[in-house]
């Protein structure tokens, strides 16, 4: 498992094997961090650019049905046990 990008208190994208994940901070006065398995498409998108990474994460916080049914409990984070 590595980490591919990150950017303190805004986002984390990892890669373990073939899977990808964004976990990121919901935003407004109580923050949740939410993990999300990626998508082929999706994974296409973040893999090369921070940017597009930090563009997606903006993208789920404003639309919680981008990422229905596939966020991850407890969040995905290198080191620790699932």
């Amino acid at each position: 498992m590595k980490i591919v990008f990150k950017e303190p208190y805004s986002y984390l994208l990892v890669q373990d094997d073939a899977d990808w994940y964004l976990t990121f901070f919901s935003g407004g006065p109580f923050e949740v961090d939410i993990c999300v398995k990626l998508t082929e498409g999706e994974i296409t998108r973040v893999s090369v650019s921070q940017e597009e990474t930090a563009k997606l994460a903006q993208e789920f916080q404003q639309n919680k049905e981008l990422y229905k049914g596939r966020r991850i409990i407890p969040s995905v984070v290198p080191g620790r046990k699932r």
